[in-house]
């Protein structure tokens, strides 16, 4: 059995049915059902139960798909192994970038990237976890960057960058700012946030990374925020705080971008884990290994604590 024919395997399985799956393939349906009869001939067991309205895989179906991803993957590693050997410094790696928080990161070793790999073409992309890790587990994408505040997924891998801790984040000109003072040990002060209850903010939008950060530490405040808006961008979120609009929490590595705001720390110290990910059965080619290595010597200076400036902020 060749991968061809595993691959009409799973053609079938994920279209549910030889004509939808003949019609992807370009092949003509009594052609596909011809080719599924030689292989179950060849296995001498039924793959596939089916009639003229329903297709349903059967457990020797589920085996043989088992089968068929393991042996199509491992051709394509034996493939990408050759190709290191032969057109190493050729290709593309298509990446995905956590774009505010990590395209400080790929400007930072693109340079040392493309000394060495000048013909390597990089495709960025910027998708939440769940698209990631679907791209992935279609092999439409070859690594990827996510934050996350646990490993979800067994069948990848993920490669640790930093833990980075989140920030409440005040305007200059709020009240609360009174509570803005020099640390003994010149990190930023520490706010309760049960003085916030009353306060508008400006979060993350529902269902992301960042709100399994922050949510819980309302919660433990006892209190629901006032949430006044919700975005996808952390510019938007730190643009109405610097207006005097809201009050946010935000990762430390965009919090010490935005000067003109207050930031102080929580009592709960929220973090969450910068990676990049890969999928087990897809590992990158030389080229991507080495971007990976790059990221992995940078990831020191993700999670560095940023200095807060009390000069800027007199009472």
């Amino acid at each position: 059995m060749d991968t061809r024919q595993l691959q009409y395997i799973l053609e079938i399985a994920e279209a549910g049915s030889i004509s939808g799956a003949a019609e992807r393939l370009f092949i003509s349906q009594s052609g596909l059902n011809q080719q599924l009869a030689r292989i179950e001939k060849e296995l001498n067991t039924t793959l596939f139960q089916r009639n003229t309205h329903h297709l349903e895989i059967t457990e020797s179906g589920k085996l043989m798909l088992d089968y068929a991803r393991e042996a199509i993957a491992a051709e394509k590693r034996l493939h990408g192994m050759i190709d290191d050997i032969k057109n190493s410094n050729i290709g593309n790696i298509r990446i995905n970038l956590a774009m505010e928080q990590g395209i400080e990161l790929f400007t930072q070793i693109f340079p040392a990237f493309h000394q060495r790999y000048p013909r390597i073409s990089v495709r960025l992309e910027d998708r939440i976890v769940s698209e990631q890790y679907k791209l992935l587990l279609d092999g439409d994408l070859d690594i990827g960057m996510v934050m996350i505040t646990k490993r979800e997924l067994a069948e990848l891998e993920y490669i640790h960058l930093a833990n980075e801790r989140f920030l409440l984040g005040v305007p200059a000109s709020h009240a609360l700012t009174r509570f803005y003072q020099p640390t003994a040990d010149g990190d930023y002060p520490e706010l309760d946030l049960n003085l916030c209850r009353d306060e508008p903010f400006s979060l993350m939008f529902s269902g992301s990374t960042f709100r399994e950060v922050v949510d819980p530490c309302f919660e433990h405040a006892g209190f629901k925020p006032n949430i006044m808006f919700e975005s996808k961008t952390n510019h938007i979120i730190a643009l109405m705080v610097a207006n005097g609009i809201c009050l946010t929490i935000l990762p430390e590595s965009q919090a010490k971008l935005y000067h003109n705001i207050r930031w102080f720390r929580l009592a709960d110290n929220p973090t969450w884990e910068s990676c990049l990910i890969y999928h087990q059965n897809n590992p990158p080619r030389k080229a991507g290994r080495y971007l990976i290595q790059l990221a992995v010597d940078h990831g020191k200076f993700l999670g560095k604590h940023s200095t807060p400036d009390f000069s800027m902020f007199k009472p």
